[in-house]
């Protein structure tokens, strides 16, 4: 069977879609890697016959060297995105000694006619009434399957709305479509004013702008009062302010303070979903909550009561006018949109899931369709149906939907992200900084530092988004102490998200986690990526033998929740290139009294969780936890033999601090700039074992403008 102009096919029951990297098990869509889809290919070409394991590797990693466990872990993959199980296989048979073996039965992609049964002349009249009864259905049925797989609205740009230093962000139309109001950076891009831009005058309106930053505005369902947090460098306030007369004196209107809210904590919004009613986050035992506002407006706005909301972990989230509510969380490494009716039982309906969070999430204006932004502006159906309206140079920082006409407004920018490295002394009463250096360049965005144990090296991802040609290209650099500029040492494949960097004890070899359990092996001499570990579910205790030769690990397969774990021990060796099984039915590995906290990595399903819990006890006498928690989220800490480095989001400032863990001491180290809205990035800090060279991401710069798409519907001129 010919396969270089695949597109769809059905094995046994299932659909795969060769074009949009997915398949579709029990009527939901899941996404496939391109890899597993080029090993069914490769399978296909052979169907009937067996497949050489020597033949797979040959053809899929043709110019890398990689062990024979990677076939097996990438056939484990295959058949668990088929949902087939090697025990009783009806896809992919494993031949002993020899290969693997397709056994599904193939065929094309079903079409609407292959499911129309002509009459025969001997039908009855109840099956001809039957008939023209499945008849209707089928062409009610047929006429949804062959309407377009999106909506026949289009978009085309009409025009940039901003263009100012800083960033514009926290877009939202008046209810009436008129007005667009959001957030904009001061001249110091230190705060946020408030700003509205009139549709109709075509003119920018500054309405806040007091020296304090005004973010998340959000209009009232009746267009008359408008709602927005305040932030101070002390507290925070829900506040709101009529804007019912002439927008040139809204800048006059009395603000009415409705309640304080919690200190900064990212680009949280408010949400006015009825006239009593506002929804927002908090934080509340250790993790955001969707929290309720009911108010009153007699004499003045009032807050009623305030209460959390189901047990909803937002990241972000809409509600439209029907109260639904769409919600992005992170469950595991996954990310999921779900839909939840707040009139009813609170039962989330899942959407979308993904290993990229794709913030911001918005509805839009047409019923069972959504709005994703981040990397590329793109419209969804429920079905998984994309409909791409614009790619950015950069990123999309936020959107909104103009009830009234469908047309939508985003901001989109660039980040400057770099690299700096300190060198402290740690051994005087109060730590001192020897030595500052910038590492990387600010043309990308520079993120995920790993320092070596001995502080003589660095490796980190170098990111260039989408820009001049096209292309989002990820790549990994080497700097060393010694010497003036960083070295490329690996490019990686599109299809790869970092998770992690981990140096080997000598510094010779770096290890490469993504977002999909999989782990490659760098070595610094050859620049060569290898891809060592694949084809579990869970991985936990990715650590180097003390001699760099053996790098050990934990792993699990099990998918179920109701089921506890069950984990293996493994070992993979350098030299041999082999995975082997060293123990089963192994214990989870968590921090004890051999397991210090400075002897573990990221890769320690708990090790944030018990960093977070460790500064939580440490510092709640100085810092509020709804203020330290996220912040925590925000920066990854580095922990060392000696302490904890750490940064603090205050207002918009970053702030570096030390914990020494045996001294029980918090000590300052540096101001990391400012860092005014969050933008879906890995931030982190790295430190040498003895927590004198210290490396961490610093964002000099977002720059965001406002652009508008028109919505162009069928039939329009």
């Amino acid at each position: 069977m010919p396969t270089t102009e695949l597109k769809q096919l059905l094995l046994n029951d299932v659909l795969v879609d060769f074009a949009a990297l997915k398949v579709k098990v029990a009527g939901r869509w899941f996404a496939v890697e391109a890899k597993q889809l080029v090993l069914l290919k490769l399978l296909l070409e052979h169907q009937g016959n067996a497949v050489s394991r020597d033949i797979i590797m040959d053809t899929l990693w043709a110019d890398v060297v990689v062990s024979d466990n990677s076939v097996s872990q990438l056939v484990t993959q295959l058949r668990k995105s088929l949902h087939d199980d090697k025990n009783t296989a009806t896809f992919i048979r494993t031949v002993p000694r020899v290969g693997y073996q397709l056994i599904a039965k193939v065929s094309d992609a079903p079409t609407l006619l292959d499911k129309v049964t002509p009459a025969t002349p001997r039908t009855s009249a109840l099956y001809i009434a039957l008939g023209l009864m499945l008849g209707a259905i089928t062409t009610l049925v047929s006429q949804y399957l062959l309407a377009p797989t999106i909506s026949s609205l289009n978009y085309e740009y009409q025009s940039r709305i901003t263009s100012a230093p800083g960033a514009e962000v926290f877009l939202r139309y008046s209810p009436n479509g008129r007005y667009l109001a959001f957030s904009q950076s001061n001249d110091q891009q230190s705060q946020f004013d408030l700003a509205v831009y009139d549709q109709q005058s075509k003119t920018v309106h500054s309405i806040k702008n007091s020296g304090y930053s005004e973010e998340a505005p959000v209009w009232s369902p009746d267009g008359k009062w408008l709602a927005y947090f305040r932030y101070d460098p002390l507290s925070c306030d829900i506040r709101v302010i009529p804007v019912s007369n002439a927008i040139e004196t809204w800048r006059l209107s009395p603000e009415f303070k409705l309640t304080r809210c919690q200190q900064r904590h990212g680009p949280t919004k408010l949400h006015w979903a009825d006239d009593n009613t506002i929804y927002t986050t908090h934080w509340q035992d250790e993790q955001p909550r969707l929290v309720k506002y009911t108010l009153a407006f007699s004499p003045t706005p009032t807050l009623l009561e305030q209460q959390i909301v189901g047990d909803f972990k937002p990241i972000t989230f809409d509600i439209n006018e029907q109260q639904k509510m769409l919600i992005l969380e992170k469950d595991q490494g996954w990310f999921s949109v779900s839909e939840v009716d707040l009139t009813q039982s609170l039962k989330r309906t899942e959407i979308k899931r993904s290993r990229h969070s794709h913030a911001p999430l918005l509805f839009d204006s047409e019923q069972d369709y959504y709005w994703l932004g981040d990397d590329a502006l793109r419209r969804y159906d429920y079905q998984g149906n994309e409909q791409l309206v614009h790619q950015p140079l950069g990123f999309v920082a936020d959107l909104a939907i103009n009830p009234q006409t469908g047309d939508i407004a985003h901001a989109e920018g660039q980040a400057r992200v770099n690299l700096y490295q300190i060198e402290l002394d740690l051994s005087a009463d109060a730590p001192k900084i020897r030595n500052t250096m910038q590492l990387s360049s600010s043309a990308r965005m520079d993120i995920l530092p790993a320092v070596s144990p001995d502080g003589q090296q660095s490796a980190f991802i170098s990111l260039q988004r989408r820009g001049i040609t096209g292309f989002t290209h990820i790549e990994v650099w080497l700097k060393h102490k010694q010497r003036k500029t960083a070295n490329l040492i690996a490019t990686l494949p599109s299809d790869i998200t970092p998770k992690y960097l981990l140096f080997s004890p000598n510094g010779d070899n770096v290890l490469l986690a993504d977002e999909q359990q999989n782990v490659y092996l760098i070595n610094t001499f050859s620049r060569r990526l290898v891809p060592i570990i694949s084809g579990f579910e869970q991985l936990n205790g990715v650590h180097w033998s003390a001699d760099s030769h053996s790098i050990f690990y934990q792993a699990s397969n099990q998918q179920s929740d109701d089921e506890q774990l069950q984990w293996q021990d493994w070992r993979y060796d350098i030299q041999l290139m082999s995975n082997t099984l060293v123990k089963e039915n192994v214990s989870f590995e968590t921090l004890d009294e051999e397991h210090p906290l400075w002897q573990l990595n990221s890769s320690y399903l708990e090790h944030d969780l018990q960093v977070r819990t460790y500064l939580s006890a440490a510092l709640e006498q100085q810092f509020p936890l709804a203020q330290l928690l996220p912040s925590l989220e925000l920066f990854k800490p580095a922990v060392f033999k000696q302490g904890i480095y750490y940064v603090l989001r205050q207002g918009h400032q970053l702030l570096l601090y030390c914990y020494l863990t045996d001294q029980k001491r918090n000590v300052f180290i540096k101001e990391l700039g400012v860092y005014g809205y969050d933008i879906d990035i890995n931030l982190n800090i790295s430190s040498s074992v003895d927590g004198s060279q210290v490396v961490f991401s610093q964002v000099d710069g977002i720059e965001t403008d406002i652009l508008l798409h028109k919505a162009i519907k069928a039939g329009s001129p």
